[in-house]
């Protein structure tokens, strides 16, 4: 396309009574090139008038505020919901297609822990302990307990075609799953135990006699300090007892933390190596799986689970800073 000043050109040597072909001469283009920077004329095309929209002005308010007042009141927010609310007269699909233009989107939500005001405080008390006294964060053993159940979590994506499609059995009888205990050392080492039947305080003091006390103290001796959520389970009487006669010193854990404990990290690469792969028809194929991927993340990413230490003085510094609340939570 030329340019402006091209066109100018043309019709001034026009207006001095030059022919098309002696303008392309001049301006070395063609002659029906030259015709057209003269006679070029911007063309207006009318649209026509296309169908009022079925959403008008009026709606589009109601429906705003309408969501926000949804929202508010801890309900869903769905399409059919907005269009009986709104009294909306137009196909579903409709609806839908201007929540999409308008910004909406149809989202799965967050699941996250809410910490009330009394909860961050704490957390910001016990992780200023900690920085103010230096914490010895690489004499600190972390535990903690978690479920792992035959079908897999409800959230388990993969890529395909498009005209392909994932399917996942779903289990009306005969579901479940098993749960395990397991500790994650400074030098890097696992323990873990399988939980059977009722995990109680009882069966927990058995668990910390037969095997929890004896792994430890042969690591290191006496000089380490047992990390444990406040779960009633471990914070009965006979639990503490039990902990003071046997000379095991136990970190004063903030309630609702899971973000502090490193151990979570570690659930998570369990978690990916053994749901990567086809449902367990039982808990003895479960319970192999997580052994076999427990020992291979001990021998082979051995220096990732010692670095997962140096990220704990990180975190407290981001829990600082957001005032108490998870360190991973998500912020709209």
């Amino acid at each position: 396309m030329r340019s402006k000043d091209d066109r100018s050109i043309a019709l001034k040597l026009r207006e001095d009574g030059c022919s098309y072909k002696e303008i392309g001469q001049k301006m070395n283009i063609t002659l029906n090139s030259a015709k057209s920077l003269c006679t070029y004329t911007i063309k207006t095309i009318k649209r026509k008038p296309g169908p009022k929209p079925k959403i008008v002005k009026k709606s589009r308010l109601c429906i705003k505020r309408k969501i926000s007042s949804i929202l508010d009141q801890g309900q869903r927010v769905t399409s059919p919901k907005i269009m009986k609310e709104c009294n909306l007269i137009c196909h579903l699909r409709t609806v839908q297609k201007y929540l999409k233009k308008a910004g909406y989107k149809y989202k799965k939500a967050v699941k996250q822990i809410v910490l009330s005001k009394k909860h961050k405080l704490i957390r910001i008390e016990r992780i200023t302990h900690w920085i103010t006294n230096n914490q010895v964060w690489e004499e600190t053993i972390f535990s903690d307990e978690k479920r792992f159940s035959l079908d897999g979590p409800d959230d388990w994506r993969s890529y395909v075609s498009q005209s392909g499609y994932l399917v996942r059995q779903k289990r009306q009888c005969g579901g479940g799953g098993i749960m395990v205990w397991m500790m994650l050392m400074p030098n890097g080492l696992l323990a873990h135990r399988i939980i059977t039947g009722k995990f109680n305080s009882k069966n927990y003091i058995s668990l910390l006699e037969d095997m929890i006390v004896p792994i430890m103290k042969l690591n290191f001796g006496f000089d380490f300090i047992f990390q444990e959520d406040n779960s009633p389970v471990h914070k009965a009487k006979i639990v503490k007892d039990f902990m003071i006669a046997s000379n095991i010193c136990v970190l004063d854990w903030p309630p609702k933390s899971p973000d502090i404990n490193i151990v979570e990290d570690v659930w998570g690469m369990i978690a990916e190596k053994v749901y990567d792969g086809p449902q367990f028809k039982n808990n003895n194929d479960l319970i192999e799986k997580i052994n076999t991927t427990i020992l291979d993340l001990t021998t082979t990413r051995r220096e990732c689970l010692i670095n997962l230490y140096s990220q704990i003085r990180m975190r407290l510094c981001q829990i600082l800073q957001r005032n108490g609340n998870l360190y991973n939570k998500v912020i709209p």
